[in-house]
C-alpha cells in the first residue's frame, strides 16, 4: 500500500522476517514471489500475498513451492471504500501535503487521518490550556511535525498506544515521547525499522495515490525511539484541564494501552479496536489477554460516548466495545461465519472483523 515510487523492481532486495531472510525475485501485480532461506542453508518459493508475510508461512517450510492467493487480510481494490461514510459527518478542517485529512471532533481534539495508505492510520492532536499531546505519530510517510505546528502554538509531545510501525513514524520528531513501561515494547521502539524492513508498506497493494512530495522511499527509516517518559497503569496525563487516564490494553501488542478522557467522555484506543478487521494473529498477540483488555474497557462503557480508533474511523459509538468481547468468544466456541486463507479465518461481524489464526482456534478455543 505504498506509492507507486516504492515499487518492488527486477533484482534482489533483502529483508528479514521472523528469522528468515527474504529476496524479492520479481514483482507481480497481485503477489511478490520471493525466495527464502533459513540460516541453515535450505531454499524455497513461496507467493508473498498481496506484499504482506503473514505468520502461516512458517507452516510451509520445507515445501518445495508454494502459490496461495488470499483475500483474508487485504481485500483486492480495499480503496473502494473511500470515501468512507463517517466522514462526512465530521468537521474537515483540511488537507495537508496532500497525504493528511484534519477533522475536528471538539473544542481541542483532532484526528489527523493518513486516508491514501492501506493502514488508515489516525493519529490525534489533544489540546489541553498548558500543552498538547500526540496520540501516535502516524507512518512517517507524510511531515507530521508540520500539521500540528499548523494546529496549535502549544508544546507538543508524544503518546504512543503502542509500538507498531504505523504509529510510531514520526515519533522522533519530537523532543517528548512518552510510551508504557513494557520491556517487550520498548525493545521494539528501541530496535527502530531498517529501510529495508518498510518497503513491503511502499508497494502499488499498499497505496491507492501518489506519496506526498518530499517523502523518498529509498530512505524512509524509523530511528531507534528511547522514550522521555515512561507511564503505567492508572497512571494521569495532565494537559492543563484537560486529563488523559491510561488504561494498560496488552493482547493486540505487549505495549499496547488506551486513553480515557472522562470528562470529554472520549476513548482512545490504538489498535486494541477500531473498525475494521481486527488483527488477532500476529506474532506478539496473546488472545486471552486480548479478550481481557476489551472487557476491560467495555466495563468503563459508561465513562465514554466515543471511541477514537487507531484506524479507519475516529468516531465510533461505544456500543460496539461490548460486542468485541462477546465476537471473541463466540469464535473459540465454534461459532461464526468466517473466510480462509493462509492459515488465517477472517469472522465478520457488524462494525468490525476479527482475523485470527486457523489454529488458535479449530476446534474451539
Amino acid at each position: 500500500m505504498t506509492g507507486r515510487s516504492g515499487r518492488l523492481e527486477p533484482g534482489t532486495l533483502q529483508t528479514q522476517y521472523y528469522g528468515y531472510t527474504f529476496y524479492a525475485e520479481r514483482h507481480l501485480k497481485q503477489a511478490e514471489i520471493l525466495t527464502y532461506e533459513k540460516l541453515r542453508g535450505s531454499t524455497m518459493k513461496l507467493r508473498f500475498v498481496l506484499g504482506a508475510m503473514v505468520p502461516a508461512v512458517m507452516l510451509v517450510a520445507g515445501c518445495s513451492e508454494v502459490e496461495r492467493e488470499s483475500n483474508v487480510v487485504q481485500p483486492p481494490e480495499w480503496w473502494n471504500v473511500h470515501p468512507r461514510p463517517v466522514y462526512a459527518s465530521l468537521e474537515k478542517v483540511g488537507t495537508y501535503q496532500d497525504w493528511f485529512d484534519v477533522y475536528e471532533l471538539g473544542d481541542g481534539t483532532y484526528a489527523i487521518y493518513e486516508p491514501n495508505q492501506f493502514e488508515e492510520a489516525i493519529c490525534y492532536l489533544v489540546e489541553g490550556t498548558e500543552r498538547a499531546v500526540l496520540i501516535d505519530a502516524g507512518t512517517g510517510i507524510g511531515d507530521i511535525t508540520e500539521v500540528t505546528g499548523q494546529l496549535t502554538d502549544l508544546p507538543v509531545s508524544v503518546v504512543l498506544t503502542h509500538e507498531h510501525y504505523d504509529h510510531i513514524g514520526q515519533a522522533y520528531r519530537f523532543d517528548r515521547i512518552a510510551a508504557f513501561e513494557d520491556s517487550a515494547g520498548l525493545a521494539v521502539l528501541h530496535a527502530g525499522r531498517d529501510n529495508a524492513s518498510l518497503q513491503r508498506y511502499l508497494t502499488d497493494e499498499y497505496l491507492w495515490k501518489p506519496l506526498p512530495e518530499g517523502f523518498d522511499p529509498d530512505t524512509w527509516t524509523i530511528p531507534s525511539l528511547v522514550p522521555t517518559e515512561l507511564f503505567h497503569d492508572g497512571d494521569v496525563i495532565d494537559l492543563g484541564g484537560r486529563e488523559l487516564e491510561v488504561f494498560y490494553t496488552p493482547g493486540h501488542s505487549p505495549g499496547s494501552v488506551c486513553l480515557l478522557d472522562r470528562a470529554n467522555r472520549m476513548l482512545w484506543t490504538g489498535d486494541l479496536f477500531f473498525p475494521g478487521p481486527l488483527y488477532a494473529f500476529g506474532p506478539d498477540v496473546k488472545l486471552d489477554v486480548y479478550v481481557e483488555s476489551i472487557d476491560r474497557i467495555a466495563a468503563l462503557v459508561g465513562e465514554y460516548d466515543y471511541v477514537l480508533s487507531g484506524h479507519n474511523d475516529p468516531w465510533v459509538p461505544s456500543e460496539v466495545i461490548p460486542r468485541v468481547g462477546d465476537a471473541f468468544r463466540t469464535i473459540f466456541d465454534g461459532g461464526g461465519e468466517y473466510s480462509e486463507g493462509d492459515g488465517l479465518r477472517r469472522y465478520r461481524f457488524d462494525g468490525f472483523d476479527i482475523i485470527v489464526q486457523a489454529a488458535a482456534v479449530a476446534g474451539g478455543h
